[in-house]
Order: structure tokens, then C-alpha cells, then sequence
């Protein structure tokens, strides 16, 4: 290993250590095949990622679902150095200025060189976990520390077996503290954790159910975490009493929250902030924090104790106290003005987060260009020259289009960028001017990224669509997880299709169409030609079937190079005339369904030989799959029936490919069909249903996040006398005098006039609050007599998968139908934490 440096004063704080490929292959114990003097000074593992920093290794990762040794031809011309379990294909030709490094298990040897990576720093390391709160309490410590230390900290929740090694892998010589966050599902984790973050001071934030599934009790769950400690000096234990504590562990530790407590203290809730009164051992002080809720309240408290522990006086920070700001878990993209999208991520603005940040901005880009808006940055160190030219790089390396910088020290800084860039001194001043620039923005992909002071709500408020108050929330986080579940069931070698039709189920289809692209799913499916149009505006690459082509449609789906299901010879007849005026360069491909049962669209068994007569007569089109449908995939008294469905399917494409004379693909599994029949899976599945979080059965559904969230806000609220009535006809009477709040959303918004009169209950502070009286077109009124609310607050109409299967039982239809039902006057906001 070693640092080019000549003077620490002048280093930048995004410096890092750089090792040689031959010294990675010494400390992972792994084998080199080409140069061993080459530098790496940064890590990769999604081969996805468009913004690439010089001197990167990926790490091609093995997991149950996934391989990524199989995207490393994508990278050959990217990246220079990769840490491999086995060598690709022809790799002698990848050039001589390509490494592999060859180990046995990449996760482990890179766990391993953080490990070392670790070894070479002498300074204090925090070592963050609990059952909630780490985040929160990692960046607070941050706000409180960062003008008295150079800190190197966990990007967003880095807590992983793998974002644990990515965290340690970014310390540099310039680094004065460390705040590293540990989590952990299963018994023998933290184990290894521990040999990677080797905290002297520990931070056990809290202690509860969350994340409970992979340990047997409470107990063995609390052991599992303790084990981070066993090096740690000093320690800061929330809510365990120390009886349940090793002796090891009781010396030195501040305890907070039992009856015991070291450290203990008191607090009063005022309007908008709480007072805490804190007691130690030797001295008592008050602080003020602008929150007032417990969790705040207890992760403020622990931070007072690391302070604390790390020999600092908590009276000395009491401002600092005052201004923590809130942290933002997720970042939220929503639709914008003049036909953009704006990613709002204005929680910090170090490198590390602006890095993932642009990284995100490249994952949803479907736009004509890219725009950050930056503020100054947070991010301490003593040449602010460099720091800001290692923006300009990571912008570059991005492929932004426009930088907007908002702060003094960045206007000061803007001889640095080579990126187009306009200059603003202030959140006020940009706002000021906007007008003469708003014609920058138009269908642009934009991200927000500024620290919290600078207030880019207010810009974001600017730039997002204007809409009424009711959102449907996406969380594409959840969408991901439901993903990567099924995949989970399927053979390695099983392709996915994701079901993006009607709108992805309500979600947005270009949106949800983005990231099933950037998870790796491979083929997609729309009802109609124009939604596949509407993907390939938005930069959609993967192929797209389409189900309903339409005879009008078939110019747009050769333009846009759709794949339309034929499923009758009169499609496939207007198909093969407008083929004949086009100047193809290889056969259109084409997608046969086979009607085994449904009765809805398809050739019939004994279509098979004038089907095979009429494709084989033709060079115009190919057959790219063969697939049918099962009628009652998740209806286990018609499992005969589907049997009989998979039987006939599989006569019928055999046949077919047989006399095609090559393989096509087949597939006949929807989400029901992947979970219950998992013989048929064949070449690919398609899921639909599942992947938005509505799974077949209890086990299932246990399984599966749920995906959207429909919440709206309190219009208004007024008491109606006894006797009086509310809404159309005076339907709704009250019997007794009653409380009623106005909400924003009716049936022309998706929520049916059938959830009236008292049938259905929407959420409000945790109260289920049933409507009074008939829904309108635009507003329903709730009875909220009792409950502790007022106008403004926020309204759940669902977020669970138990409330929306609820909601649509009222409705005597199916959870289908009610996400397909949510208007388009909905605002759409995409989430992903």
C-alpha cells in the first residue's frame, strides 16, 4: 500500500489509500493474472452504475440470485481491475492493462481487505447499532462533530455484510473519526462486522422488535449485537439493563433509559422542540433539540452519551443541539414542470452522498438532459479547491448536462467546473432569477442535492408539478425486494418478465419500467402499443412485449421496435403486410399465444399446422416465445384444471419448435403460477401481481413489501349537530353531535362512492376513521369524533397489503382493480430509501 502525498496539510478530505492489484491479491489471498503495479483507489459491485471513478475494481458478487461475473464483458472497456472468482471468457484479449485478481469468494476477500484497510488507522472509531436508530444517530453525530473533526462515516445505511466493507473502504489518511453503522439479520454476522470496523467506542442506539426474523429470541438477538464490542473502550447502551449485560461490557458503559441508568435525564415537550434535562455522574445540563417525538428524543440523548464518551462536553455543543435537522432515509423523485422529473435529496451535500445521489439521478434518467442542483458543500477539509474539482469530476464522470450551484463558496469555487454551470449566492437568489432560467428545465431529469440549511424545499416546491394534495406514494425499494423474491424461486438460467401494463398496475409505468431495468429484469409487457411508445421515450431499452397489438398500431410498433403478441391469423396477417413494406435487416420478432383454457385471445390446439404453415412460408418474422396463460394459477381447487392447461401448452410449443427448427421461448407462469407451480416455470415467467406486493397466500404475503401508499390530508374539519346530515340526499345523518373531517379525494380520484355511508375507514393518527355520508367526485367526509387530529394532518387511505386487500374486499372486487383505479390527477411520488 502506499499514499501519494507530499504534504498532509494540502490533501484534500476525499483522498484515499491507494493499494496495488498485487497487494489486494496479497491481503485477499487471492491469485493475479496481469499488471501488479496497478492502482486502485476505488470499489464498484453494480455493474449498472454509469459514474466510474479512475482506479476502480469491481467485485463481481455471487449471491443466491444473482452473479455478477456475468456483466463483466458490459465493463471491459470501463474498468481496468476486477476481484473475481473465476476468469471470463477469452480475458487474455480484455488488454495488457487489465488485472483480475482470482479469490474464492469475492464478498469474503473484500470483508478481508477492509479488514486490513482498517488495521492501518489510529484514530476513534465509532461503531453504530441497534434495532432502530443507527442512521439517525450516525448523522446527527455527524452534524455535532463536523466542524471539530475530518469524519469518515457510513453512506445512507451502509450496514451491511457488504455496505460495512464499502463504508471502512473509504478512510483515508486525513480522517480524524470514524461513525460506522452495523447491521445484522442473522446469528454470526456481527462476527465478521466486528473484524472490519474494530470500534474503541461503541453505540447500541436501541433495542426491539424490528428485524427479529433470523434469531431464535430476544435474547440470542442481543448477544448477535453485543458482539460488535468486544474490543470497544467505552460504550453507550440504550434501553438494556445491565443485568442482561455482560461484565465485560458494564465497565465504562453509559446506560440510558432504565432504571439504573448512568446517564439519566428528564424532558419536557413544548410546542415545536423539548427541553432535556440531562444527568451524569458528576454534572447536570439542559439542552434543547426541534423535535418531539421519543425516538428523537432517545437518539438525541445517546448522541449526548458518545459526546460524552469521546471526552467532549455536551454543554459546549448545545447550538448545535438546537439546529440537528430531521435526516431524510429516501430520496423521492416526482414529476416537474414543462415535462421533467425532480429527485429530491436535499437532506447533506458531502462527496459520498453526492456520489450516490448522481449515481440515482442516472438509474431514473429518462430525459433529454441532466441537471444537478448543488449547494456549497459539508464537507470539511483544508483545500476546498480540490474538494470542489473532485465535484466537477464526479459530474463529469456522471454525464451532467447542467450544474446549478447555490452558495457562496461554490460561486467562489466556479473556475473549477468544466460542466455548463450557472451561479447562485442563495436559495433566495436562484428563486429570484428563476424566471429568466426556467427554459433550462425542460424535460430535464433534476436532482436537488443541497444541505438542509439551504432550504431547497423551497426550489423543489418550485419545480415539481403543481397537484392537489392526495399522492400516491411508490416505494421502489419494496418493489425491488418483492423482485428479488421471486427471483429467489426461480433457476439461475429462468428469465423475468415484468408486467408494466395499465400503467405498471397504477404505479407509473416508465417509472417502475426504469428501475425493473436497472434491477436486471429481463423483458417487459404492456397491454398496448402506445404504453410500449411511452417506455421507449423514457429510454427503455429492454425488449417489450406487447399483448393487444391493434391494426393501427403497427406502425408504431415496428418504429419502436415492439414485440407484439399474435395471437389470431388475421394479427398475424396485418402484421406480415405492413413487414412487407419495410426494409427489415433481420426477421421482426414476434411473441405466439396459445389458448389453453382461457378463452380470451389465442390459437387453439388445432391452429398448430396452419400456424406452422404460415410462419415457415415467411422470412419476415421470428418466433421469440411461445406462451399461454393459466386461468386459476392461485386457486388451488382448480389445480386439475391448470394441470390440464400445462399439458396442452407443453404439447403445443414442443410441436411448434420442433418444426420451427429453432428454440424459442416459453413461458406460461404469472405471479399465482411462479409461487405454486414451480415445474412450469420453463425458459421465463411473468410477474405481475407479486412484484407490486400481493402475493397467493398467508406464507406468501409474509414474504412480499407492499409497494404503494395512498394518503391524502384533512381539508377541514366541523362539527355537525345531532340530527343534522352530511354530503348528496342527506345520507349521512348523525345521531349524536359528531366531528367530521373533509378529505381531498373522491371517486373521481379512485375512491369509489360504494366506500360511503359508513363501509369503509381511512387511517388518521393511527385512528380508523369511517366515512359519513356518500363519496363525491372530488372529497369524501370522515367521522373523527374522538380522534386527535386537526387540518393539515395526514390521512392513510392504505400502506399496508392487509389495508389495500381490505379496501377492495369493501369494493367485492380485487386489489387489480383498485390500483388500476387510482386517477391520473393522483400525484405519482417514487421513493427509494
Amino acid at each position: 500500500m502506499y499514499l501519494v502525498q507530499t504534504n498532509v496539510k494540502t490533501l484534500p478530505s476525499y483522498f484515499v489509500l491507494m493499494y496495488s492489484v498485487s497487494e489486494i491479491a496479497k491481503q485477499c489471498n487471492g491469485r493475479l493474472y496481469g499488471p501488479p503495479n496497478l492502482k486502485v483507489e476505488a470499489f464498484m459491485t453494480d455493474s449498472r452504475q454509469q459514474s466510474i471513478a479512475p482506479h476502480t475494481l469491481f467485485v463481481a458478487l455471487v449471491t443466491e440470485r444473482t452473479n455478477a461475473h456475468r456483466f463483466l464483458p458490459e465493463l471491459k472497456n470501463k474498468v481496468k481491475a476486477f476481484l473475481v472468482s473465476s476468469l471470463p471468457e477469452n480475458y487474455l484479449t480484455w488488454g495488457e492493462d487489465v488485472a483480475f485478481v482470482v479469490v474464492n469468494h469475492t464478498l469474503s476477500a473484500l470483508q478481508q481487505l477492509a479488514a486490513h484497510h482498517r488495521s492501518q488507522f489510529k484514530i476513534p472509531v465509532i461503531g453504530i447499532t441497534g434495532s432502530n436508530g443507527k442512521t439517525v444517530v450516525k448523522e446527527w453525530l455527524y452534524q455535532l462533530l463536523q466542524n471539530d473533526f475530518n469524519i469518515c462515516r457510513s453512506p445512507k445505511s451502509y450496514n451491511s455484510q457488504l455496505g460495512v466493507p464499502l463504508s471502512v473502504l473509504k478512510l483515508n489518511a486525513t480522517h480524524t473519526l470514524a461513525l460506522f453503522e452495523a447491521g445484522i439479520s442473522k446469528p454470526d454476522e456481527m462476527d465478521l462486522l466486528q473484524t472490519i470496523i474494530r470500534p474503541n467506542i461503541g453505540v447500541l442506539t436501541s433495542f426491539g422488535e424490528a428485524h427479529s426474523e433470523g434469531f431464535k429470541n430476544a435474547s440470542q438477538k442481543l448477544n448477535e449485537k453485543l458482539k460488535l464490542f468486544p474490543q470497544a473502550e467505552k460504550l453507550v447502551i440504550n434501553g438494556i439493563e445491565k443485568n442482561l449485560l455482560p461484565a465485560s461490557l458494564t465497565q465504562g458503559a453509559l446506560l440510558i433509559g432504565v432504571e439504573n441508568a448512568t446517564l439519566q435525564f428528564n424532558y419536557t415537550l413544548k410546542e415545536h422542540e423539548t427541553l432535556l434535562q440531562v444527568n451524569t455522574a458528576t454534572e447536570a445540563f439542559s439542552l434543547h433539540i426541534p423535535f418531539t417525538d421519543k425516538a428523537a428524543i432517545y437518539n438525541a440523548v445517546t448522541c449526548v452519551g458518545v459526546l460524552l464518551q469521546l471526552g467532549l462536553n455536551p454543554k459546549n455543543y448545545t447550538e448545535r443541539f438546537k439546529t440537528l435537522q430531521a435526516v431524510a432515509l429516501r430520496l423521492e423523485v416526482k414529476n416537474g414542470i414543462q415535462q421533467s422529473i425532480v429527485i429530491n435529496d436535499f437532506y447533506n451535500s458531502d462527496l459520498n452522498a453526492i456520489g450516490i445521489a448522481l449515481d440515482f439521478l442516472n438509474q431514473q434518467h429518462r430525459k433529454a438532459s441532466k441537471i444537478a442542483i448543488v449547494s456549497d458543500i459539508e464537507e470539511h477539509g483544508p483545500n476546498k479547491t480540490e474538494l470542489y474539482a473532485q465535484l466537477q469530476l464526479l459530474l463529469q464522470q456522471a454525464k451532467v448536462d447542467l450544474l446549478i450551484g447555490v452558495g457562496a463558496e461554490i460561486s467562489r469555487h466556479r473556475s473549477v467546473f468544466n460542466t455548463k454551470a450557472f451561479f447562485f449566492e442563495s436559495t433566495s437568489d436562484f428563486i429570484l432569477q428563476f424566471p429568466a432560467y426556467s427554459f433550462l428545465f425542460q424535460n430535464a431529469s433534476i436532482l436537488l442535492k443541497g444541505a438542509r440549511r439551504y432550504g431547497f424545499e423551497r426550489i423543489s416546491s418550485l419545480l415539481q408539478l403543481k397537484s392537489h394534495d392526495t399522492v400516491l406514494e411508490i416505494n421502489l425499494n419494496h418493489l425491488t425486494h418483492n423482485v428479488n423474491y421471486y427471483r429467489g424461486l426461480l433457476k439461475k438460467e429462468t428469465l423475468l418478465m415484468g408486467m408494466v401494463k395499465a400503467t405498471a398496475y397504477g404505479n407509473g409505468s416508465s417509472e417502475i419500467a426504469t428501475t425493473l431495468q436497472h434491477i436486471g429484469v429481463n423483458y417487459l409487457a404492456v397491454a398496448y402499443a402506445d404504453e410500449g411508445v411511452e417506455l421507449r421515450q423514457a429510454n427503455i431499452h429492454l425488449p417489450i412485449m406487447v399483448m393487444s397489438p391493434e391494426r393501427d398500431a403497427w406502425a408504431d410498433i415496428i418504429q419502436f421496435q415492439l414485440e407484439p403478441e399474435i395471437y389470431s391469423f388475421a394479427i398475424l396477417q396485418q402484421l406480415l403486410t405492413h413487414l412487407s413494406q419495410q426494409a427489415l435487416n433481420a426477421p421482426f420478432p414476434v411473441h405466439i399465444k396459445v389458448d389453453t383454457g382461457m378463452h380470451r385471445l389465442g390459437f387453439e390446439p388445432q391452429d398448430l399446422d396452419e400456424l406452422l404453415k404460415q410462419l415457415t412460408s415467411t422470412s419476415l418474422v421470428r418466433v421469440q416465445s411461445v406462451f399461454s396463460h393459466l386461468v386459476a394459477s392461485d386457486n388451488a381447487e382448480l389445480d386439475a384444471f391448470s394441470q390440464h392447461q400445462l399439458a396442452t401448452f407443453n404439447a403445443f410449443a414442443q410441436a411448434l419448435e420442433a418444426r420451427l427448427g429453432y428454440t424459442v421461448i416459453k413461458h406460461i407462469c404469472n405471479s399465482g403460477g411462479i409461487s405454486r407451480f414451480k415445474t412450469a416455470h420453463l425458459d421465463m415467467v411473468r410477474l405481475g401481481i407479486g412484484m407490486y406486493g400481493v402475493g397467493v397466500s398467508v406464507q406468501e404475503q409474509k414474504q412480499l413489501q407492499n409497494v404503494s401508499r395512498l394518503r391524502t390530508s384533512i381539508s377541514q374539519i366541523k362539527m355537525v349537530k345531532a340530527g343534522d346530515t352530511v354530503g348528496y340526499n342527506r345520507n349521512g345523518k348523525a345521531l349524536v353531535d359528531t366531528r367530521i373531517a373533509t378529505l381531498p379525494i373522491g371517486y373521481a380520484d379512485g375512491f369509489a362512492r360504494a366506500l360511503g355511508n359508513g363501509r369503509h375507514a381511512v387511517y388518521i393518527n393511527g385512528w380508523a376513521c369511517y366515512t359519513i355520508g356518500n363519496i363525491c367526485m372530488d372529497m369524501c367526509m370522515v367521522d373523527v369524533s374522538g380522534v386527535v387530529c386537526e387540518e393539515g394532518d395526514e390521512v392513510i387511505v392504505f400502506e399496508t397489503t392487509e389495508q389495500l386487500q381490505g379496501l377492495a374486499q369493501h369494493l367485492n372486487t380485487i386489489a387489480y382493480e383498485v390500483l388500476t383505479g387510482i386517477s391520473g390527477r393522483v400525484k405519482r411520488v417514487y421513493v427509494q430509501e
